[in-house]
């Protein structure tokens, strides 16, 4: 035998090693619809996925995003609010960004959750009056794999509470 078909032999040999010991990726990553949606927990946006075509192992960073448009009132000790109300709304895109290792199988199953901002955070009530979110509503609901590029939307619009009426309590 020669030496170069010994050279090619062995490195044909050496390439099938290689290719052998790496794991197989997948390279179709996608969130599978029937296993991904989005519920109310209260007033925050639980947002739960499933993902396929990941690689064994991968630690992919998922975020969720969504629209809020929230009213935040102040109440009295009555649970109105007063004659002259004071309210705010809040209208902003919130996300939560989260890290999750794909299994054997190159999937992976997770939530996130959405949180409305704290009341007091965002209107300060006069005394005897205390900050309060009375209603809000949750749309244009998005994942994103920011690993792996996969991205989907959600259906739905998911709404909350009802504002306080008027009233001298």
């Amino acid at each position: 035998m020669s030496i170069k078909r010994i050279s090619i032999a062995l490195a044909a040999a050496a390439g099938v090693v290689l290719l052998a010991a790496s794991p197989a990726f997948a390279g179709n990553a996608h969130f599978i619809d029937h296993h991904t949606g989005a519920s109310l927990s209260g007033t925050s946006l639980v947002v739960s996925f499933k993902e396929a075509g990941l690689e064994s192992g991968s630690v992919e960073t998922v975020t969720a995003s969504a629209h809020l448009m929230a009213m935040y009132q102040c109440i009295n000790n009555g649970g109105s609010n007063p004659a002259d109300p004071k309210k705010t709304t809040v209208d902003s895109e919130v996300s939560q960004s989260g890290q999750f290792t794909a299994n054997k199988n190159g999937q992976l199953v997770g939530s996130l959750m959405l949180a409305t901002p704290a009341a007091a955070s965002v209107l300060d009530c006069p005394n005897g009056q205390k900050a309060m979110l009375t209603a809000g509503t949750w749309s244009s609901i998005e994942l994103t794999d920011e690993t792996s590029g996969a991205w989907t939307a959600i259906d739905g619009t998911f709404s909350f509470g009802a504002p306080v009426g008027h009233g001298h309590k």
